[in-house]
Order: structure tokens, then C-alpha cells, then sequence
């Protein structure tokens, strides 16, 4: 901004004379028009003016980029809104009469659009917003628009909101596979305690008969048909286990373990706190570590194993590890892309930690 200079008081002192008198005083008059011109060439923001039939009669150079034309003679005497503004975004036109841009012409208000769309040199559309603000010249009514090209600004906001769309998706479809795995390990332990209440423990009463019948009149085929029962018992028993242990249900996930691991012929190590958890994340774990000890003893060839258990910053931390071969892959192998998909189906996460010669160790976070 330039500042007037000061001008001599009566006392001596000096003082700022105001600008329009610096104006009137001869010294500067002379170059408005060139001051005029370099700030409207300087401005960041396009501006063209509005005659009062509706012609262009000014552009400054960001007008002309905004709009695609090189130099102002290509606008300048043309109609504004036959040429600038004269559809709308879906490609319907409408008249000049409707267009707001020019209303401050007739109004004698400034009319500002944060939103609309201009004509561009080669037809395409441009969005803009824009001020259009009255002014009186020798010629009649006339408006000065300000207009601003607003495409980053809309494609920063479209970017934004696929983001959060993506975002509610991803959130959504998190969601929906926590509300499976919930069902499906709540129909598990429905089945589980079908088979136990039901065909196991009317098993359990056909051998007590068999086994009084086997009393009151011992026979080879009575004897047959006591040990194809408890077979068959067991096999339910085996059966329930693998869909839903009874154990897990009554009490918890340290006690699953503990009579999971009781039989097994390779010795492992359990550091598991007596507590319980929410139903899905227990079962989560308690197959997590089923099926990581079946693939330890199928594919390690290791010795041991230990599996820990803690909770901490809202999830339940599960950690498999063994002496084995190691160099397990968590892209090639099956198995392990199994247990991912499991883990992630309640928002956790699974890493794989197996350098060959080293062993293995499984660590996955279920969030609680």
C-alpha cells in the first residue's frame, strides 16, 4: 500500500494529508490508470467488469487463465452472460434475466455464489464462487465480479468425503465380520451343548443299560456293544470339543487350554491368567492356539512349545511359540492365512516371527 506523505502543520509539526488529497494534488493523477492496472495484473483472484448492456469491458490476466483465453481483446465487448455464464452445470441453459451475477447491475447490492459454474474459451465448465458488486460509471450501471476457480477446492472436499465414506465402509464391514464371528461362535457352543445334552448323554444312558444288561447276563455281543458305545462317546465328546469345548464355556480360557494341552505328546508351556473375556474373543483364542499347535506338531518338528496370554492396553495379547525348524511363510502357507483371517475378523492383527533354524512364534492381538 503506498502511504500518502506528510504535510507541514501550522506549529511546524507534520502530518499524514489523506489519500485522496495526495491524489488531488497532481502528483499521482497522472498515474492511476498505471497503479490501477498493475494492481489488478498482481491480484491473485480473476476480475472482469460488467458494462451496463452486459458487456465485458475489463478482465485482468488471472480472469483470462481462469477462463482459457489469451488476451483480453477475445472478451472484451462481448456479451458476459451469453458467453461466460449462460448454463448451468446440468447442461440447461437459462436467461439473462435469471442470472445472478448480473443482478447487482439493477439491485445496487453485491450478490455473492460460493458455488456455480462458468463458461470456459473451449466450452468445458470451470467452477468458480464469486462476488458481483454494483458500480456506477459514466456509462451507466455496471457491476465488478470477482471470481475465483474453486476445482481444488471441490476436489479436496469430493477426497474428503471418499475417505470418510471408505472409512464408514471399512468401519461397517469390520463390524459385520465381528457380528459373524460372533454368531458363528455362538452357534458353535449351541451345537456343543446339543451334542452333550443331547446324543452324548442319552450315549451315556444306553451304556448303563448296556453295562446292566452286561451284569445280569455277560455275553461277547453285550460286550461289543459297550465299548462301540463309549467309542461313540468319546467320539461326540472329541466332536463337541472341536466345535465349542464345554470347558471354554463353563470356565474359561486358561482351564480350555489346560485340558487341551493335557493329552497332547508334545510338552507345552501355558502362562495363562485365570480370568475371563468376552465369549468371541475367548473362543478366538482358544482355536488360535488349537490350530497353532496342530500345525506346530504336523509341520515343526519341534520339541516344545509354550503359549502366553496377557491383557493389556484393551486387547488380549496371544503368543504361540516353538523350537522348531522355523521358516514358516505366512503368504504360501494355508494354514497360517487361516489364522489371520480369523484374527482379523474381530480387528486383530497376527505377526509371524520364523527364521529358519530358530522356530516359530505366532503373536496376535484381539482387541476386547
Amino acid at each position: 500500500m503506498i502511504a500518502p506523505a506528510p504535510v507541514a502543520a501550522a506549529d511546524g509539526t507534520r502530518r499524514p494529508r489523506c489519500f485522496s488529497g495526495f491524489l488531488s494534488s497532481g502528483r499521482l493523477i497522472d498515474r492511476v490508470p498505471e497503479l490501477l492496472d498493475a494492481v489488478l495484473n498482481g491480484v491473485a483472484d480473476a476480475i472482469y467488469l460488467v458494462g451496463p448492456r452486459g458487456e465485458v469491458r475489463m478482465i485482468n490476466p488471472a480472469g483470462l487463465k481462469v477462463l482459457g483465453y489469451d488476451r483480453p481483446e477475445e472478451l472484451i465487448g462481448r456479451d458476459s452472460h451469453s458467453t461466460i455464464h449462460h448454463t448451468r452445470r446440468d447442461g440447461t441453459r437459462f436467461p439473462a434475466d435469471e442470472c445472478p451475477l448480473l443482478r447487482a447491475r439493477t439491485s445496487g447490492r453485491t450478490v455473492r455464489v460460493e458455488q456455480d459454474w462458468f463458461v470456459r474459451r473451449d466450452g468445458s465448465m470451470v467452477p468458480v464462487s464469486y462476488a458481483s458488486a454494483p458500480l456506477e460509471t459514466r456509462h451507466g450501471p455496471s457491476a465488478v465480479v470477482v471470481f475465483r476457480d474453486i476445482s481444488e477446492r471441490l476436489e479436496s472436499e469430493a477426497a474428503r468425503e471418499r475417505a470418510a465414506a471408505e472409512r464408514a465402509r471399512a468401519e461397517e464391514l469390520q463390524a459385520s465380520r465381528a457380528r459373524l464371528v460372533a454368531a458363528a461362535a455362538e452357534e458353535r457352543r449351541r451345537i456343543g451343548r446339543d451334542i452333550h445334552d443331547g446324543a452324548q448323554q442319552r450315549l451315556v444312558q444306553a451304556l448303563l443299560r448296556i453295562e446292566q444288561a452286561r451284569r445280569a447276563s455277560p455275553s461277547p455281543a453285550l460286550d461289543a456293544a459297550a465299548e462301540e458305545t463309549r467309542r461313540a462317546i468319546d467320539d461326540l465328546r472329541d466332536l463337541a470339543a472341536g466345535i465349542h469345548p464345554a470347558v471354554l464355556t463353563d470356565h474359561g480360557l486358561a482351564a480350555a487350554l489346560e485340558d487341551l494341552t493335557a493329552d497332547t505328546t508334545l510338552p507345552v508351556e501355558l502362562d495363562v491368567p485365570d480370568e475371563r473375556y468376552p465369549a468371541d474373543v475367548e473362543a478366538a483364542a482358544y482355536f488360535l492356539v488349537a490350530e497353532a499347535l496342530t500345525n506346530v506338531a504336523k509341520h515343526a518338528d519341534a520339541s516344545a512349545a509354550a503359549v502366553a496370554v496377557s491383557n493389556g492396553a484393551g486387547a488380549l495379547h496371544v503368543a504361540i511359540s516353538d523350537d522348531g525348524r522355523g521358516g514358516a511363510d505366512p503368504v504360501r502357507g494355508s494354514g497360517l492365512r487361516g489364522l489371520a483371517d480369523r484374527v482379523a475378523a474381530l480387528g486383530g492383527t497376527l505377526a509371524v516371527e520364523s527364521p529358519v533354524g530358530q522356530g516359530t512364534t505366532l503373536r496376535a492381538t484381539l482387541p476386547l
